[in-house]
């Protein structure tokens, strides 16, 4: 990598605190660090929502995917479960936002009250936890690949500093600053990989039939899409996951409008299928360049390396960190929002803002600081954190319906009972079956015991009077 590529890296990341600077001049009030003050429209809330989707699995993961197996892979199933999920999200989102909640818990305490709200809460905080660390540990990876050695700089130390920079940025700007940082971060997302990189890639790759057949050499397939159960388990799976993860609610409150907020996710519904296209090029196309990779997950970034210009080199590499900070910065406002302000505040409802405010910022900082030490330090865990996927939609999906569209039939026992089962029917499959289930994922029968132990759990706390709202 030639100093050029790595100027344009450093210019990236301080513009990244450059924004975060600028957006701290924003935030007032509570509702501006956790929601950016409700003022955001179409275009920053698909940038939002598309870079926070976008993480390493999604661009690392699925060019993996498709370089080993072409459409025959999973790539189709699990943007297109995403992007269903998206749909879902856009014709529910006028029922989310007439709640006039902050954050996923807050939803559930508008219905439930403050028991629910701070279960809730609790299970979204390990979950950001699990994810920041998941990312981190997918951030050191692709630092290894592509730096190496070549800048004398461990590999932990090159991780600590480009996570510090996210860490910053999003303490002082919140959610303000995460959403306009995403919003650079999917240009440069679009331009670095979903643009050059497949039309760099065909143009060596010598044409698209060249593509075709080095995929079928490799058992795969660009024009045949398999379908299996397991196929169908996964784009359900992603369909449960997309409305179902806290960070897509917290977009859908943050609009300016409903109408912006419905047109954003139905935009970034779309722009899901286009992205199977650029990836599925993408891909193929390296199967072509590079044929025999030890380490396909390395396909991207080995490309990038090997074929790019000098300085177009360095805007696709700052393209690959920005697919995983993007995720990073979400993630973090989401942890900090559900531990402040869903936990901190219940219990201490007399807490100033200004106090508040504070207590969020230093929140960020030990939140990021935790998850990289557990990211780089406690990597054993690392494969248990996968389950939070499973687990996720269980808790989420039916708890969320039920304080939309059943908040008169269902009570505040009821809800816990199912976000309880949500956590442990999919954690204990995970744990002993790992993903030889039914659909071949945990998160089915998870939602199964969920949606039962609400009814049940109804029915038992029937003629418990409601816990009053926060």
């Amino acid at each position: 990598m030639g100093t050029i590529d790595i100027i344009v890296i450093i210019v990236y990341m301080l513009a990244m605190i450059g924004v975060g600077l600028y957006a701290n001049t924003k935030i007032k009030t509570t509702e501006d660090f956790v929601l950016g003050g409700r003022r955001f429209g179409v275009i920053s809330l698909v940038g939002t929502i598309m870079a926070t989707m976008m993480g390493s699995g999604m661009v690392i993961g699925m060019t993996s995917n498709v370089y080993q197996h072409g459409i025959a892979g999973s790539i189709i199933w699990q943007y297109g479960g995403m992007a269903i999920g998206m749909f879902a999200i856009a014709m529910a989102a006028k029922k989310i936002r007439e709640t006039g909640a902050m954050s996923f818990a807050s939803v559930i305490n508008k219905s439930f009250g403050k028991a629910p709200r701070i279960v809730a809460a609790v299970i979204v905080v390990l979950y950001a936890i699990a994810i920041l660390a998941i990312t981190v540990s997918g951030l050191r990876t692709v630092l290894i690949t592509i730096f190496g050695d070549s800048l004398q700089i461990s590999d932990i130390t090159l991780t600590i500093l480009a996570t510090l920079i996210a860490i910053i940025y999003t303490s002082f700007g919140g959610f303000f600053a995460v959403v306009w940082t995403d919003v650079i971060q999917f240009i440069v997302i679009v331009i670095g990989i979903f643009i050059i990189g497949p039309i760099l890639g065909v143009h060596l790759a010598g044409g698209v039939d060249n593509i075709v057949e080095a995929v079928a050499a490799k058992g795969g397939s660009m024009t045949e899409p398999v379908f299996t159960t397991g196929m169908l388990g996964l784009a359900l799976s992603y369909f449960l996951s997309t409305p179902g993860d806290p960070v897509m609610p917290q977009r859908v409150l943050a609009g300016k409008n409903d109408g912006a907020v419905k047109k954003a996710f139905i935009i970034s519904g779309f722009m899901s299928v286009i992205i199977i296209i650029c990836l599925l090029f993408l891909g193929g196309s390296i199967a072509v360049i590079l044929p025999g990779l030890e380490n396909p997950d390395a396909a991207i970034s080995t490309f990038v390396l090997s074929s790019f210009p000098p300085f177009v080199k360095g805007i696709v590499i700052a393209a690959l960190l920005a697919a995983i900070m993007s995720t990073f910065d979400s993630f973090l406002v989401l942890g900090t929002t559900h531990c402040i302000y869903d936990i901190a505040m219940v219990i201490n409802p007399n807490m100033e803002e200004k106090k508040s405010n504070l207590i969020q910022r230093i929140a960020v900082v030990v939140f990021g600081i935790l998850t990289v030490i557990i990211a780089l330090y406690v990597q054993s865990i690392l494969g248990v954190l996968s389950m939070v996927f499973s687990i996720l939609g269980a808790v989420t999906i039916p708890a969320l319906v039920s304080a939309l569209w059943f908040k008169d039939k269902v009570t505040p026992g009821g809800v816990i009972s199912g976000m309880v089962a949500g956590c442990i029917v999919p954690g204990y499959l995970f744990m002993t079956k790992g993903y030889d289930v039914f659909l071949g994922d945990p998160v089915f029968s998870g939602v199964i015991a969920s949606v039962a132990a609400i009814v049940l759990g109804s029915l038992v706390f029937r003629n418990k009077k409601k816990v009053e709202n926060a």
